[in-house]
């Protein structure tokens, strides 16, 4: 697939404003479409595999734009290609995809849990994973707390979901999708970002780790990946989108960075948002994956 344009930089356009383009020479150069090859053998091999994506991240009292529609997406696409998937999140952002999903397709965990082991246990015992996804969740740190990009504890309203993926079930693959340091995934990488990035990383790894400058564009990414691999349209339009996150926000849902309920993820626009998915579109042309 040697395009000259590649999923991955079109996710990590701009990634140098915040500094997360600086792990990119720890990852494999094809890091997005490595996933997605992952992905794409346990569709093939297994029958009727089952998913769970997470997403949700508390800020200034709200769930945030960035996590949702990526994880939104990524359930329709896995779904168009064998999987049985579902949402998996708490409380504060599960309102988020009322409406948007049927109930028992989103998992809602509550805040406070005094046991993981027994969540965990009964999460994988009832729901038998094949197959991990989280975007934009927030992952422990070395301190066994969970901080937002402004060094705020969050712990009081982040549920613990970061524990399905210190010890999965054997055979099942894991991939995160953040874009900061501090998200489900990056504890791959938990020293490099130590030294590079002003922040209290995630010690949570994942299989694979998909880097971007927002995290619904690494999503979106994978999601563009998945249909070049399997030749089923995935990839949401742009106004599929837009509508997405006009939704959210009347929900509650705001932008990372204003913390403000406007029509932005990280503080770029729907036209830039646009533009991303429509360079996505130009990777990898589907009937050349055939």
């Amino acid at each position: 697939m040697g395009h000259e344009m590649k999923v991955e930089d079109v996710i990590l356009r701009n990634a140098h404003v915040r500094g997360i383009d600086r792990l990119r020479p720890f990852l494999p150069d094809d890091f997005c479409l490595e996933a997605a090859r992952a992905v794409s053998r346990l569709a093939r091999e297994k029958d009727s595999p089952n998913a769970l994506i997470t997403t949700g991240f508390y800020v200034g009292g709200a769930p945030e734009t960035d996590g949702p529609p990526g994880a939104y997406y990524l359930f329709g696409a896995l779904k168009k290609i064998g999987f049985f998937p579902k949402i998996i999140t708490d409380t504060i952002c599960a309102p988020l995809f009322k409406g948007a999903l049927p109930n028992n397709d989103v998992i809602v965990v509550s805040l406070g849990i005094k046991n993981e082991n027994a969540f965990t246990r009964e999460i994988f015992k009832t729901h038998r994973p094949d197959l991990m996804i989280s975007v934009e969740r927030c992952g422990r740190t070395r301190e066994g707390t969970y901080r937002d990009m402004m060094g705020n504890d969050i712990l009081a309203s982040t549920a613990p979901i970061d524990a399905l993926f210190l010890d999965p079930p054997k055979g099942c693959v894991t991939v995160g999708i953040g874009d900061g340091g501090n998200e489900i995934g990056m504890g791959k990488f938990a020293d490099e970002i130590s030294h590079f990035l002003p922040i209290s990383p995630c010690v949570v790894p994942t299989d694979y780790l998909i880097l971007a400058t927002v995290s619904n564009w690494g999503a979106c990414g994978l999601v563009r990946c998945l249909e070049v691999l399997s030749g089923v349209r995935c990839l949401p339009e742009a106004e599929e989108v837009e509508a997405f996150i006009a939704d959210i926000v009347s929900k509650g849902a705001v932008d990372g960075i204003s913390r403000k309920g406007e029509h932005k993820v990280d503080g770029y626009d729907l036209d830039q948002i646009r533009e991303i998915l429509k360079k996505l579109t130009l990777c990898y042309p589907i009937w050349e994956s055939r």
